[in-house]
C-alpha cells in the first residue's frame, strides 16, 4: 500500500512555521483528503473557518465533518505502542501530540486539562494502525516507532481523532 505525503508538504510547512503554531493540522487533512496542503487550505477558507496560524481539534472536526467524514474523539493520554496498538485497520487517526519539554510531570504548562492546551502541541496521522506522518518531518514511520519518536521530541499523545468516511 502506498502512503500519500503531500507533494507541497516542505514547502507548506516552511512557509507557515510559527513559534507555538504551523500547519501541521492541514498536513493531517491533506493526507487524508489525498490532496496538496494548499488545496485543504483553499477549501479551509471556502468552509469559513477559522485560522490563527494554527488549528485546533474544532476546526479539524469542522473540516471533516463537512467534508462528509465521520469523527470520534477519543481520549489517549499517555499512549504506548509497546502496550499494544488502538487502531484499527482501514480508519485514519490524527494524534494530538503534547510536547512537555524537560517538564514531562506537567505536560500541559499550567492549562487546567488537556482540552485547553493549545501551546506546545502538534498534529500526526495514523493511517490503517500500520504508519505514521509528521509534516515536520516530511515523511512516514512504522506504528512501532511512535513511542521512540515521541521520546525523542519529549512528547505524549493526549488523545485522537478517529477518521472515517460516513
Amino acid at each position: 500500500m502506498a502512503y500519500y505525503t503531500p507533494e507541497d508538504n516542505e514547502e507548506m510547512t516552511e512557509e507557515h512555521q510559527i513559534e507555538k503554531g504551523g500547519i501541521c493540522g492541514q498536513a493531517c487533512l491533506a493526507v487524508i483528503e489525498r490532496m496538496p496542503i494548499k488545496e485543504v487550505m483553499h477549501i479551509w477558507s471556502e468552509l469559513g473557518l477559522e485560522w490563527k496560524g494554527w488549528s485546533g481539534w474544532k476546526q479539524l472536526k469542522e473540516y471533516l465533518e463537512k467534508r462528509d467524514y465521520q469523527v470520534k474523539l477519543k481520549r489517549m493520554k499517555g499512549l504506548k505502542i509497546k502496550d499494544g496498538n488502538p487502531f484499527e485497520d482501514n480508519k485514519f487517526y490524527i494524534l494530538r501530540v503534547q510536547w512537555y519539554g524537560d517538564k514531562e510531570d506537567d505536560a500541559f504548562y499550567g492549562w487546567g486539562h488537556w482540552t485547553e492546551a493549545s501551546a506546545h502541541t502538534h498534529f500526526i496521522v495514523v493511517e490503517n494502525k500500520k504508519k505514521f506522518f509528521c509534516n515536520d518531518d516530511g515523511c512516514w514511520f512504522s506504528i512501532d516507532e511512535l513511542d521512540k519518536y515521541l521520546k525523542h521530541y519529549k512528547g505524549l499523545v493526549t488523545s485522537a481523532m478517529e477518521v472515517g468516511r460516513v
